[in-house]
This record gives C-alpha cells, sequence and structure tokens, in this order.
C-alpha cells in the first residue's frame, strides 16, 4: 500500500483528500504545517508528498526545495495542491522539482488519476529493466516493441502491447480498467474505460492457444493468472 503525506494548512482539504484517498486504497497521513510534516520526514519517508504552496511559515516552494537539496529525500514524488493557478507559478513550481502541479479548486477525480500516474511512473522507473518478459510461450522485448508466440511473431497494437506488457511484468496482479488506463496513458495512446474490454478480447484473440492466460475477475478487472 502507497504511503500519501497530505500537507496543507487548510483542515476541510486535509480531510477531504484523506477520505478520498483512503478510499482508493492508499495509507493516507495528513500535516497542517512544513515544518509539521518534516519531523515525520525525519521518522519516515512517504511514496508521495501532495503539498500545498500558501502556507504561514515556511511555504510549500521553500519546503520542495528543501526536499530536493536533501540526499535522504530528494527521490519523494511531490504533487503541488495550490490556489495559484498562473502559468508562472506552475512552471515555478515543476522547475523547482515538483512532479505535478493542480490548482484549487479542483476535481477528486483528476487528483486521484493524477496521483496514480505519478505513482506508476515511480514505480516503473524502479523496476529492473529486462530484455524480455516471458511467459509461458509467450515472449515480449520491450526494446523491440515485438511479442512473439511459441517463437512466432505477433501482430500486436500499441494499446494491446502495453496492456501485455503491464500485466507480464506483475504475472498474478489484477488490474481495474482504470489501472490500466492510468499505467498506459502516458505512453502516448488513447483509451477509455467503455474500450478496455475491447482491447482485452483483441488481445486474447491474438494470443491463440494462450488466451486464457489473461483472466477476468468477475466485477474487478483483469490479469495474468499467476
Amino acid at each position: 500500500m502507497s504511503k500519501i503525506y497530505v500537507v496543507d494548512d487548510e483542515k476541510d482539504i486535509r480531510e477531504i483528500l484523506k477520505v478520498n484517498l483512503q478510499k482508493n486504497g492508499f495509507d493516507v497521513a495528513t500535516f497542517a504545517s512544513a515544518e509539521e510534516v518534516l519531523k515525520q520526514l525525519a521518522i519516515a519517508k512517504p511514496d508521495l508528498l501532495i503539498l500545498d504552496i500558501m502556507m504561514s511559515g515556511m511555504d510549500g516552494l521553500d519546503l520542495c526545495k528543501q526536499i530536493r537539496a536533501s540526499n535522504n529525500l530528494k527521490d519523494i514524488p511531490i504533487l503541488f495542491l495550490s490556489a495559484k493557478s498562473a502559468e508562472l507559478d506552475k512552471v515555478l513550481g515543476l522547475e523547482l522539482g515538483a512532479d505535478d502541479y493542480i490548482t484549487k479548486p479542483f476535481s477528486i477525480h483528476e487528483l486521484i488519476a493524477r496521483v496514480k500516474a505519478i505513482l506508476r511512473r515511480v514505480q516503473g522507473k524502479e523496476e529492473t529493466p529486462k530484455e524480455v518478459l516471458t511467459y509461458k510461450g509467450i515472449a515480449l522485448y520491450p526494446e523491440k516493441f515485438s511479442v512473439t508466440i511459441d517463437k512466432e511473431p505477433v501482430d500486436l497494437t500499441k494499446t494491446e502491447f502495453l496492456i501485455l506488457k503491464l500485466f507480464m511484468q506483475y504475472p498474478g496482479k489484477i488490474f481495474s480498467r482504470d489501472n490500466i488506463i492510468d499505467s498506459i496513458r502516458g505512453d502516448n495512446v488513447y483509451v477509455i474505460d467503455r474500450t478496455v474490454d475491447v482491447h482485452i478480447m483483441n488481445l486474447r484473440k491474438k494470443l491463440g492457444h494462450y488466451k486464457d492466460a489473461i483472466k477476468t475477475y468477475s466485477g474487478v478487472g483483469y490479469g495474468l493468472k499467476g
């Protein structure tokens, strides 16, 4: 379970974020100031920091700079959540090292999607690159963008390839439609909730006698049998 720290001097914002992030399966701790979260950061690091900019005492920008200057903390992903909506403010936040920037008032659905996307990117970077992913007679070559079944090449669309790659990286893991969309969105593909099933159906057809390797978990999502 990913750990998220929320830092905002508005109590209502902290509570809204905590409730909704917890509903989506995240472990959440909230802090009312930069000084407060710095004490906790000295004890334990989160997987993501959601950070307000305009706070009394140390503001979010200064906290971001301090985190990025620390050898122990610099790798923590940061998402700025701020009422400062000018383009210059967004550029400054990103240049200081933030991974994303959302303006208030915000859509909780968009925020959750951005959080998931950041965590996917970070977790993807932590994966050790492999020249080939294999599952039974299926071989997927990430660098070559190619797939073979029983050593015979198979022609997949980019979306089908990315979905199969996701499943083969985490055999036995169940992915909801939203998980799938968030995981492949950054690869310049367009996929929406109602088309995921179609891509899965087409992928199964192309896998031939391995089509049953992709399991449907009723009401939950899809995954590669472990």
